[in-house]
C-alpha cells in the first residue's frame, strides 16, 4: 500500500497534534511484534491479550503513535486516546486502504448455520454470470489473493480492508464475506457498506460469548443497519428472527419455503439421495432449480443464494448454472467414499440445530438405514448447547460414539459429562480418544447403517493444551479399511 500522511489516515478518529502532522504511515498493525518505523500501532484488549501491555515495545520499534482507549494509559505526544480502540481500528484500516469496499460489490451473509454453504453457491452462480468473485469465511479465502490463513470466519479489520484493497486491485467485480456475530461485536466490520445482506436462521450458540440468545440475535441484526442506500436485504423469515428483522429494518425482502405472499418463495419441492429439485417464485418470475445438494436445509441455502444473485441482476440462466455447478460443499454433508460396507458421511455441524436439519434430511432419504452418530463438544465454548446436541442426535440415532472435537483446554471427561446429561436412552458409548471412538464406531458397522462424523468437516487437527495437532477422520478411514 502506498504510505499516506497520518492526518489522512486518522481522519475521523481524532484532530492530531501538529507533532504528528505530516507523518508517513507505511502500516497499520494491533500486534506489537509486527511493529516497523513508520507503523501505526492500535492497542486491542482482546481475549488472550491486552495490547496496552505492548505500547512501550511498540514505540521502541517505531510506531508513530499509538492507539488507546484504556482508562490506565495517558494521553501523550505519541499516545493518541479514543473511545473506542475497535471502532478507531476500522477507520483507519478504510481510510489506510482507501476505501476499496467503495469500489467493489459487497455481500455479507449472516446467521448460526447455513453462511459457507450459502455463499458457495452465490459465489457459483456470479461466477456463472462471468464475474469475478472473492469469498471470505470459515473455508478462508477463495481464492486466496492475499496467501494468508487469518483463522477467523470473518477477518479483523485491518486484514478485511486489505483483503478488499487487493481484490479491487485484482479486478474482482463482488467480494462475499462470511459476517460472524462476534466481528459484528467487535467492530470488525462496522465501516463497510454492503450492497445485499442476507440471513440464513438463527439458533443456539455462541452463547458462552454473548451470554444470551437475545445479546447474540442483537449482534446478528447489526448487519442490516450497514446496507448501503440503494441496497437490499434477502432475509428468510420463516423463522420469529427472521420476520423480526423485517419488521425492524428497511429495505428486507422476505424469503418462504412455504409462505406464498414472500417476496420471493418456493412453490415445489423435491428431496432426495440424489439432491434437490425446486420451483422458486422470484417476484412474479418463475425458475426451475436442480441441485446436487441434500436436504431441506440446503434448499433454504440454495433459495438464499438465488436470491442475493436475482436482486443483483444475474439473469435466470445464470441462476440455475450456478446452483447446479456447485455440486457440494467442502465438509458439509459430505460423502466418504470408502471400502467397507456402509455410507460415511462427514459434516461441520456443531449445533443442535445443524444436527437436527443433517440428520432429518438422512432420515428421509435413507429411511431403510440405522443411523448412527459419532459427534463431540467443543471445549471453553458454549456449555448450554452440549445437553441439546444429545437431545438432537437421540431423536433419530440408534448408536452413538461421544468423542473429542477440539476440547482446547476443558478436561474431556468433563465435557462428555455434560453432553451425557441429554440423553435418555444408553445408546451411547463414551471416548476420550477421537480415534478409538471413530474405530470403534467403524468395526460396528454393517451395511444396514450410515455413521455421520459430526464437527471436523474439512477440519485436519484437533486443538488440544492450546496446540493444535494433526488429525484427519478420513485418513483413519482410509487405513482401518486398506488393513
Amino acid at each position: 500500500m502506498t504510505p499516506i500522511e497520518l492526518n489522512k489516515a486518522l481522519d475521523g478518529v481524532v484532530e492530531l497534534d501538529n507533532s504528528l502532522l505530516g507523518k508517513q504511515v507505511l502500516g497499520i498493525s494491533i500486534n506489537s511484534k509486527d511493529i516497523i518505523p513508520g507503523f501505526v500501532f492500535v492497542a486491542i484488549n482482546g481475549a488472550k491479550f491486552n495490547g496496552n501491555d505492548f505500547i512501550d515495545e511498540a514505540l521502541l520499534k517505531g510506531a508513530i503513535c499509538v492507539i488507546s482507549d484504556s482508562k490506565n494509559i495517558e494521553q501523550s505526544s505519541k499516545i493518541i486516546k479514543v473511545k473506542n480502540a475497535r471502532e478507531a481500528l476500522g477507520k483507519i484500516a478504510a481510510n489506510f486502504y482507501d476505501h476499496p469496499e467503495d469500489k467493489i460489490k459487497l455481500i455479507g451473509v449472516t446467521g448460526t448455520n447455513g453462511k459457507t454453504s450459502t455463499t458457495l453457491i452465490l459465489k457459483s452462480i456470479l461466477e456463472s454470470y462471468g464475474k469475478k468473485v472473492l469469498q471470505v469465511g470459515t473455508l478462508g479465502i477463495i481464492p486466496n489473493i492475499v496467501n494468508n490463513d487469518f483463522g477467523l470466519t470473518t477477518p479483523n479489520s485491518i486484514d478485511i480492508f486489505k483483503i478488499l484493497n487487493t481484490a479491487v486491485q485484482k479486478e474482482y467485480d463482488f467480494a462475499i464475506l462470511e459476517v460472524s456475530s462476534h466481528a459484528l461485536s467487535q467492530n470488525r466490520v462496522d465501516n463497510l457498506r454492503f450492497d445485499f445482506a442476507g440471513f440464513t436462521n438463527l439458533t443456539l450458540d455462541h452463547l458462552d460469548y454473548h451470554g444470551t440468545i437475545q445479546n447474540y440475535f442483537n449482534e446478528k441484526k447489526k448487519l442490516f443497519g450497514l446496507i448501503k442506500d440503494n441496497g437490499s436485504s434477502l432475509i428468510l423469515s420463516d423463522s420469529i428472527y427472521g420476520k423480526d428483522i423485517c419488521n425492524e429494518c428497511d429495505n428486507t425482502n422476505t424469503i418462504s419455503l412455504t409462505n406464498k405472499d414472500s417476496d420471493f418463495y418456493c412453490v415445489d419441492f423435491n428431496l432426495n439421495h440424489n439432491g434437490t429439485t425446486a420451483i422458486f417464485n422470484f417476484k412474479g418470475t418463475s425458475i426451475e432449480v436442480t441441485s446436487k445438494l441434500v436436504g431441506k436445509y440446503n434448499l433454504e441455502n440454495i433459495i438464499l443464494a438465488a436470491t442475493v444473485a436475482f436482486e443483483a441482476g444475474v439473469d435466470i440462466k445464470s441462476i440455475k448454472e450456478g446452483i447446479a455447478s456447485c455440486e457440494f460443499i467442502p465438509g458439509r454433508y459430505e460423502s466418504i467414499l470408502n471400502k467397507g460396507p456402509a455410507i460415511i458421511i462427514s459434516d461441520y455441524g456443531h449445533t443442535p440445530d445443524a444436527y437436527t436439519n443433517v440428520l432429518q434430511s438422512i432420515n428421509d432419504v435413507y429411511h431403510d438405514k440405522n443411523i448412527k452418530v459419532l459427534f463431540g463438544a467443543g471445549g471453553n465454548r458454549d456449555k448450554s448447547k452440549r445437553a441439546e446436541m444429545a437431545k438432537a442426535i437421540e431423536l433419530f440415532a440408534v448408536q452413538c460414539y461421544l468423542a473429542p472435537d477440539n476440547p482446547r483446554f476443558e478436561n474431556i471427561d468433563d465435557i462428555n459429562h455434560e453432553v451425557v446429561k441429554g440423553f435418555s436412552k444408553n445408546i451411547y458409548q463414551l471416548f476420550n480418544d477421537r480415534k478409538k471412538g471413530l474405530i470403534a464406531a467403524l468395526v460396528d458397522l454393517t451395511s444396514a447403517d450410515i455413521l455421520i462424523i459430526f464437527g471436523k468437516g474439512n477440519e485436519e487437527y484437533q486443538e488440544i493444551g492450546g496446540k493444535k495437532l494433526h488429525y484427519s477422520d478420513r485418513k483413519i478411514i482410509e487405513e482401518f479399511y486398506e488393513n
